[in-house]
């Protein structure tokens, strides 16, 4: 899986500098949750995140339980699940979860946020660039 992650907004996947059998995604951290859009701007909830008592950051996802810890900030812990998730993964999500668009629909324009562009097929590196 490739996966491209930065902090811009979601692009086709010809744009950007993303493969043109990537696929991109945008992660959002808002109110103690992880959430994605994709390109149909469908949005789904995908888990918690939120700091610690020992001031670092900390996510749990609730489709496959993966988690991290000892994050800066919600950025790196954003960047974090765009390095490590897949897209069979995060394409799933978008099939088995509700869309949470329409009147409920949480503002994102101040949340932080990471793009990733993932490869259906496996192929080519992951490349991360850090910028906010």
């Amino acid at each position: 899986m490739a996966a491209t992650a930065t902090s811009s907004s979601p692009a086709p996947a010809a744009a950007g500098g993303h493969s043109p059998a990537s696929v991109p995604f945008v992660l959002y951290a808002l109110r103690g949750r992880v959430y994605a859009s994709n390109v149909k701007q469908k949005l789904i909830d995908l888990g918690r995140l939120g700091p610690e008592a020992d001031s670092t950051w900390s996510y749990l996802l609730d489709g496959d339980k993966a988690t991290g810890s000892g994050f800066d900030g919600p950025e790196a812990a954003l960047q974090h699940i765009a390095r490590t998730t897949t897209f069979l993964f995060l394409d799933g999500q978008f099939t088995a979860l509700e869309d949470l668009g329409g009147v409920d629909r949480p503002d994102l324009v101040e949340a932080p946020q990471c793009e990733v562009a993932l490869d259906p097929l496996g192929r080519g590196e992951r490349m991360l660039d850090p910028g906010v």
